[in-house]
């Protein structure tokens, strides 16, 4: 019987030893400063906070990853991961160019675009397309895509939509020169907080966008097998008690 017992062993650990071995040593992660998904702060700037970040290492810890963390402007991190210089980049989108050099997880982060308002505001509408038809003013982040829909009805209502930067927006809603602005779920808070307008806002129910990131992975230093396991042991850490905490560390309240 006891070979019976060395053999069960070796079928109960045999996933987590061949998710191990397709760890490069140590993984090599490039990221820009992009709170609050990935960031440092002068405080410890060897050590990389965020969502994402945070999700990553977790996952990767699970499958006996090591990890070391590289800081590159975002398109030097693509560069670096078509030849293998990284081997992994956090909160992507996929298009067809990056698929011919990586993979891609499965979607980590919905990706929600929502209506940032006054606090205090009372809209009943339920969608952009009827609150825009109300006549109310919108800002919305220059030379971002926030979907083919949405940007057609942005034109439709082109006279009462602002292309600014997203301090601008703060800017112009706290002065009311618009009604609302569209923001990232989670980077709108980070960046009110950082310009000290954390309390004046406030999100509408509405969904207005939805566009999910995924971690991005370098074809030449990673295989399908590794895809596999980080998709495995990424659906169990989403299930987690560990996962819940990290979201409603960075989601926003009302």
């Amino acid at each position: 019987m006891k070979w019976i017992f060395h053999v069960w062993l070796l079928v109960c650990w045999a996933p987590l030893a061949s998710a191990a071995s397709l760890c490069p040593t140590p993984i090599k992660v490039g990221f820009d400063n992009w709170p609050p998904y990935h960031y440092h702060d002068a405080d410890s700037p060897k050590q990389v906070h965020g969502y994402a970040a945070e999700v990553l290492s977790a996952v990767l810890a699970k499958m006996g990853c090591k990890i070391d963390y590289l800081e590159l402007p975002w398109k030097r991190v693509l560069q670096e991961m078509e030849f293998g210089g990284v081997d992994m980049a956090m909160e992507a989108n996929i298009n067809q160019e990056r698929s011919r050099y990586a993979y891609f997880s499965d979607p980590y982060n919905p990706g929600r675009t929502l209506l940032w308002v006054r606090k205090g505001s009372n809209y009943q509408e339920q969608d952009l397309a009827s609150w825009l038809a109300k006549g109310y003013t919108l800002g919305i982040t220059k030379e971002y895509f926030y979907g083919d829909e949405v940007m057609a009805l942005l034109g439709r209502y082109a006279k009462q939509v602002s292309a600014v930067s997203d301090k601008q927006n703060y800017e112009k809603l706290a002065r009311g020169r618009i009604d609302g602005f569209l923001g990232d779920m989670l980077a709108t808070p980070s960046g009110l907080a950082k310009e000290g307008m954390g309390g004046q806002f406030s999100y509408h129910p509405m969904v207005v966008y939805e566009s999910p990131s995924f971690f991005m992975m370098s074809k030449r230093s990673l295989s399908p097998q590794f895809l596999q396991h980080f998709n495995q042991a990424l659906a169990e850490f989403k299930a987690s008690d560990e996962y819940d905490i990290i979201w409603r560390r960075y989601a926003p309240g009302n």
